[in-house]
Order: structure tokens, then C-alpha cells, then sequence
């Protein structure tokens, strides 16, 4: 009953989380009028699916033998799954941004503490790290690649440019939707590992990117693609390429604050900044709040209520 009870939670969430993080590989076909919406959400949710089939497993190293000493029984990935899912809803219905990957990491350590498990400091303290260097990273990354594709494309042909846009973006668009498989949709299914965890977590993924609005995706898609297309490449590309690298460590990381970090850096190029005081605000709650509200919501759900053992 537990195991399946669980996997309903870990599909509800993962539909949930590829939903909202896929829109950016929709939205940036979509938006560019490469292809249609309904090819472009089956295109992205193909890849978040195939992120998770085939390296998804690789974040139960961030667990039981990362995180903590031990993995988590089903009941304790319940109660991540649960609270998780509180925090999902609470902060979607007040519209404010919160990293899938930091809630999951804060309700893993409330999780632990609140049964007393012991837990690894310092690869905690690591995880933390990589939330930064994430950004930064990727900042790097998309201000070399976006400098390397202006000399590369300089003297294309404008039908020739068109063509290579068109590629780059379905690449860099289908890497960034992979990766999120990859790294937050195979966290939640590495809580209690398992092939029909994969296999239910991967299809719940992929149908919440195929089955998200239209209206979240155009919105996300305009936002992006407000960028020109040398641009949107590079923030994407480089984003995905430092989160498929930190999943190889078993690290959980947000595609989200990645892709923040490349439009930065591709913004640094030409001596402007993206870094506004929205985008400060952005990333403090996802960097501070995020982990802290999912430890505390996790640890009120284990020891108040009446399941717990």
C-alpha cells in the first residue's frame, strides 16, 4: 500500500515540476515559431522522459550515502513526496519562485532529523556550494559560447544563420528539458529507487510537459525568447551543460537558476547586466527560503501528525 501510495505522490510532484520547469524548452520553440506548440511539448517531454530513464538513478547518490547515512524507507519518502507537494501548492498560488531541487534538499534533511538519521554535513555543505557555482558556471559558460557562436556565425549566409538557429535551438531546448530529467525528476524518484519509480516518475514527467497550458508556456516562451537567438542558444546550452555535470556528482541543482546565470553572462558580453533586483530577489528564495520553509514544513508533517512511527 505504501510503495503504492508512493508512487502516485512521485508522479503527482513530477507531473507537477515538469510542468512548470519544461515550459522553458517549450516556450522557446514555441515562441520562436519554429514549430508548433503541441510538437515542441512532445519534443521536450520525450527528452525530460529520457533524462530520467537513462540517468535519473544517478541522484540516489545525493541520498543514502550523500546526504545521509542511510537511504530513506518508503515512509520517509513519503513524507519528502507530501511536503514537498504542500510547498508546490502554497507557493504556485501566491506566484512566488522557488527552486524543485532546494525544497527537495530541505525536505530530505527535515526528513532526517525529524527520525534521527544521521546526516553528512559536509556533503550538505557541498550541495549548497554547487547552488552557487551553478550560476556562476553557467555564466561563464554562456558568455564563451555566446562570443564562439558570434565568430562562428558571422559570416553565414542569412539562410544559412536561420538554419543553424533553427538546429542550435531544438538542441539546446531538448539538453535543457533532458537535464531536468535527469537531475530534479530523477531526485524524486531516487527518494525510494526502484524501476517502476523511474518508469512512473520519467511518463508522469513527460505528460506534464505535454499536458501543461498553452498560457504558462507562451509566457515562459516570451520571456526567453525575448532574447535573440544567439543568446537564447547560449544561456540554454550552457545552463544544461553545468547541471548534466553536477548530475554526474550526484548533485541536485536548479536548471532554472542555470539558465539564470547563462542570460547573465550572455548579457555580460555586450556591458549589460541581467542581474536585477528581481532576479536577486529570485534567487535569495530559492537559495535561503526554499530549503529552509521545506525543512521546517517536512519536520511539522513527520512529528505532528498521527502516521508518524
Amino acid at each position: 500500500m505504501l510503495a503504492l501510495l508512493y508512487l502516485v505522490l512521485a508522479s503527482a510532484v513530477s507531473f507537477i515540476i515538469a510542468a512548470n520547469n519544461s515550459a522553458g524548452s517549450v516556450g522557446t520553440l514555441y515562441g520562436s515559431r519554429i514549430t508548433s506548440y503541441y510538437k515542441a511539448s512532445v519534443f521536450a517531454g520525450l527528452l525530460v522522459m529520457l533524462g530520467t530513464f537513462l540517468e535519473g538513478w544517478k541522484m540516489a547518490g545525493a541520498i543514502g550515502g550523500g546526504m545521509l547515512e542511510y537511504p530513506l524507507t518508503m515512509q520517509m519518502s513519503l513524507m519528502v513526496l507530501l511536503a514537498t507537494a504542500i510547498i508546490l501548492l502554497l507557493f504556485t498560488l501566491v506566484s512566488i519562485p522557488l527552486s524543485a531541487s532546494q525544497i527537495l534538499v530541505g525536505s530530505i534533511i527535515g526528513v532526517a532529523v525529524a527520525y534521527a538519521i544521521a546526516i553528512n554535513v559536509e556533503f550538505v555543505l557541498w550541495i549548497v556550494a554547487a547552488w552557487g557555482v551553478n550560476l556562476l558556471a553557467s555564466l561563464a559558460l554562456a558568455f564563451a559560447i555566446y562570443i564562439v557562436t558570434a565568430k562562428v556565425t558571422h559570416r553565414l549566409h542569412v539562410f544559412s544563420l536561420s538554419k543553424f538557429y533553427t538546429i542550435s535551438l531544438f538542441v539546446s531546448s531538448g539538453f535543457m528539458a533532458y537535464t531536468l530529467g535527469a537531475n530534479t525528476i530523477g531526485l524524486i524518484a531516487s527518494l525510494s529507487l526502484s524501476y517502476y519509480s523511474i518508469i512512473f516518475s520519467g511518463v508522469s514527467a513527460m505528460l506534464g510537459t505535454v499536458l501543461l497550458g498553452k498560457r504558462t508556456v507562451v509566457t515562459v516562451g516570451r520571456r526567453i525568447t525575448s532574447l535573440d537567438p544567439p543568446r537564447a542558444f547560449a544561456a540554454q546550452i550552457a545552463g544544461a551543460i553545468v547541471v548534466e555535470l553536477f548530475t554526474q556528482l550526484h548533485f541536485p541543482v536548479s536548471i532554472t537558476q542555470a539558465i539564470i546565470g547563462g542570460v547573465i553572462g550572455t548579457g555580460l558580453v555586450k556591458g549589460y547586466s541581467e542581474l536585477n533586483r528581481k532576479t536577486v530577489k529570485n534567487l535569495a528564495l530559492s537559495w535561503t527560503i526554499a530549503p529552509l520553509i521545506s525543512f521546517v514544513v517536512t519536520y511539522v508533517v513527520v512529528t505532528v501528525l498521527p502516521w508518524h512511527l
